[in-house]
């Protein structure tokens, strides 16, 4: 194994690898703020092709007819339940 030496990073061209490789860093950098910054302008312009946004509700409707009003109320229900059950085993 070599010792270390400057003098071979010199003679390699060591300064010069390090400097480029932070400037390609720095550019890439550069390009992703830009991206990111530039991104709410792109997809403004895309919305009219873009399709509309939908709330996502877990689980799936009834074929005949939309259920999800009745949801809320049945989960609340079912975790007021679960958390009693919960409270009996642990004691008081």
């Amino acid at each position: 194994m070599q010792p270390f030496d400057f003098q071979n990073v010199i003679d390699a061209d060591g300064i010069g690898i390090a400097v480029m490789g932070m400037l390609i860093v720095f550019v890439a950098l550069i390009l992703v703020s830009l991206f990111i910054a530039a991104l709410p302008k792109v997809l403004d312009l895309l919305s009219d092709y873009l399709p509309a946004e939908h709330a996502h509700h877990g689980g799936h409707a009834a074929v005949g007819g939309d259920d999800r009003d009745d949801e809320e109320p049945i989960i609340a229900a079912l975790g007021f339940v679960l958390h009693q059950e919960l409270h009996k085993q642990q004691g008081p």
